[in-house]
């Protein structure tokens, strides 16, 4: 989870780019990029208005480590390895001391796991709290005392990602119904955690009741976002074919919006737990998970289904936590669609656990003492070898392929336009590029002054609420590339490949690692003397 950490996963992508330059404009002006003083309980951001518990963990990072990749990145790793920890010691409270072994054995070597404690993503830290929380909650049921850590525990989740909104309180309600025999004397000590648990989550009320709260849904969900307009347009289209025969009223009943998104949640929320979900090729990205392979390994499929067979056969109790955990998972992923590995992380480490208590019941259901041990020979060689295979696919395989989604060639790029700061007036950069917010990754790369910044950025909001930043100092940021006769003298205009057609090489390149071209840079001045000359040649 720490090698080469600061270079791989490839690139460094907005995300992970805000948290690291917000918590650099927090440790050098006390302020987010905003000029808001220590923004709690959430910053703006690019106008999706992240919650604050990462963006602090990087602060105390980037005190110790300064301001750079491996910094941003190393809250995500170091409690990825906690939560190895801490699915050893839930594990073993659910079964025994084998299994937990196991378990952590196979969250430690997990391909999604792995991927995104690698990310500098809030999402990533869900499974540690959740996991440490709901072993104290177990806990709590020989010593009291500990539902009291329980409680703390499971609330810092709601200062980390939003999916825990809606899934940390559904899930304790039912783990709550589930085990109401273990509380049944200790009413009074289950308020005394609520009313802390509630005066703990006040400051994010006004959050969750505003648009700062509220951002991501409405500007992605299916309900209110980008997306409904696809879903109000086949509606619309299906009752006017409809309407050619039938009456009305039936076309009305038959095609509507809420039967439309009850069928779309329904769609997403059975994809988000799905065989293409987590055995096939990840995203066509690679965006938090992976390009050219799967999120779980093959071999885990046969365990996954032992294990939830085996927990039924033998009436563990284990069930009552593992199977509503897995069930209510992607609750809040399907309002907003599929293929997001950051909504749906609060699932581990679940399925490992499962995993484990397959395999482990399999070795033993086998009466014959070879038996078991060929068995468990073959499980180390194909446990063995998909490692080796992740390993290679992680460091060498998927960069190839996801340096192009992955913000890779920023750095280099910001690098060379600052060292060329003095010869030109402007730095025109086309959005178009990718469709990224490429200012963050010039405020992190050349870490910019907070005070410039907030003194001399140029931004709008539009009405969705995304933030449009437009110019900073020298660097112009465009939606699109004017007509040449209109940029500035002494400039020099970054492009994708193939936006522009000049008569003209640009100054520099830059390519992806599969050798597609990701930046042209042209020099204006050239480019129109070489359009005036091949005027007066006509």
């Amino acid at each position: 989870r720490f090698y080469q950490l600061s270079t791989i996963p490839i690139g460094f992508n907005d995300d992970e780019a805000a948290f690291g330059y917000n918590a650099y404009s927090i440790l050098k002006s006390g302020r987010d990029e905003w000029g808001k003083l220590l923004p709690f309980p959430v910053f703006e951001s690019f106008g999706d208005w992240k919650l604050v518990f990462y963006l602090y963990l990087t602060v105390i990072s980037q005190s110790l480590l300064g301001i750079s990749e491996f910094a941003t990145r190393v809250p995500s790793a170091l409690f990825g390895v906690l939560t190895v920890i801490a699915t050893y010691f839930l594990t073993k409270e659910l079964f025994d001391k084998k299994v937990a072994l196991v378990a952590a054995l196979f969250l430690a070597i997990s391909p999604w796991h792995i991927v995104v404690s690698r990310n500098a993503f809030e999402s990533d830290l869900l499974s540690f709290f959740i996991t440490l929380g709901i072993y104290f909650f177990l806990r709590s049921f020989h010593k009291k005392k500990y539902l009291f850590v329980s409680t703390l525990l499971i609330t810092v989740c709601f200062y980390t990602y939003r999916s825990s909104w809606l899934f940390v309180p559904i899930f304790l309600l039912v783990l709550t119904y589930l085990f109401k025999d273990k509380f049944q004397k200790s009413k009074e000590l289950i308020f005394k955690n609520l009313v802390l648990a509630f005066i703990l989550v006040i400051p994010l009320i006004p959050v969750v009741l505003t648009f700062k709260g509220q951002s991501r849904y409405l500007q992605e969900s299916f309900i209110t976002g980008v997306s409904r307009i696809g879903i109000t347009n086949e509606v619309n289209e299906r009752r006017g074919i409809c309407q050619i025969n039938l009456p009305r009223i039936v076309c009305n009943l038959a095609y509507n919006k809420y039967i439309f998104l009850l069928k779309s949640y329904t769609s997403n929320y059975i994809k988000n737990l799905s065989y293409e979900t987590f055995f096939e090729n990840s995203s066509p990205t690679g965006f938090q998970s992976f390009m050219k392979r799967s999120a779980f390994y093959l071999f885990e499929l046969p365990l996954i289904v032992a294990g939830i067979i085996f927990l039924f056969k033998t009436k563990s109790p284990a069930a009552k936590i593992l199977i509503p955990w897995v069930i209510l998972a992607p609750v809040g992923a399907a309002i907003t669609g599929i293929g997001n590995y950051g909504r749906i992380n609060l699932i581990m480490p679940v399925p490992q656990i499962i995993t484990a208590f397959g395999l482990v019941s399999l070795i033993t259901h086998f009466k014959s003492i070879e038996f078991r041990r060929i068995v468990t020979l073959v499980a180390c060689l194909i446990i063995s070898y998909s490692f080796l295979k992740l390993i290679i696919d992680i460091f060498y395989i998927e960069p190839f392929y996801t340096s192009r989604y992955q913000r890779y060639g920023y750095k280099e790029l910001f690098e060379y336009l600052t060292s060329r700061e003095t010869e030109y007036n402007q730095f025109i950069i086309s959005r178009k590029i990718d469709n990224s917010h490429q200012y963050i990754q010039y405020l992190f790369t050349r870490e910019i002054d907070p005070h410039f910044l907030q003194g001399n950025a140029v931004r709008i909001r539009e009405k969705d609420g995304w933030v449009v930043f437009q110019s900073i100092g020298k660097f112009k940021f465009v939606q699109s590339v004017p007509g040449i006769e209109s940029l500035p003298e002494k400039s020099l205009l970054v492009v994708g490949e193939k936006e522009v057609s000049y008569p003209m090489a640009p100054v520099r390149t830059i390519n992806y690692l599969n050798g597609d071209r990701g930046f042209e840079v042209y020099d204006i001045d050239e480019v129109k003397r070489k359009i005036q000359e091949l005027l007066k040649t006509k």
